[in-house]
């Protein structure tokens, strides 16, 4: 089970990013079915067997059961709203499910500042993502685009 932090996350403004800023990752795991289960319990879907029944997921040819590429995503989701403040709002988050999270994989959110501006009087910031896994491979890339506030207002 991961740990909930009840903390509120702290502001973060456009000028306390640059371009080329790595923020910290953040290490999820081992993963391992019981996420998947939950997770499949919180969003009413059961359809896809192999996620959660090795014999299904055997039968379908796979190596064993794969955590589902929208778990991934919400985990990765949740930790750029983390990186990015209570304040900033999410315009837009992309992600591709490229690579298989098994049971027992730890799972690695990366986050880089691509690019950052100003565009009518708004702040924005481009972040390439992704999330690799213990053995280095990125199972999912992504990006995202969000408008930071501003210090002054």
């Amino acid at each position: 089970m991961f740990k909930v932090n009840m903390v509120e996350p702290p502001v973060v403004y456009f000028e306390d990013l640059a371009e080329g800023h790595e923020f910290p990752t953040v290490t999820k795991g081992p993963m391992m079915v019981g996420h998947q289960v939950r997770w499949a319990g919180a969003c009413d879907n059961y359809e896809s067997e192999f996620h959660h029944d090795e014999h299904v997921a055997k039968a379908a040819g796979l190596p064993g059961i794969l955590l589902s590429g929208p778990l991934m995503a919400s985990l990765l989701l949740t930790t750029v709203t983390q990186w990015l403040g209570r304040d900033a709002r999410l315009v837009r988050f992309f992600d591709q499910n490229r690579g298989a999270t098994m049971p027992r994989d730890t799972a690695l959110m990366n986050g880089r500042v691509k690019r950052k501006y100003l565009e009518s009087g708004k702040a924005f910031v481009e972040l390439d993502l992704s999330i690799t896994n213990q053995r280095s491979e990125v199972t999912t890339p992504g990006s995202a685009l969000a408008e930071m506030p501003r210090r002054g207002g």
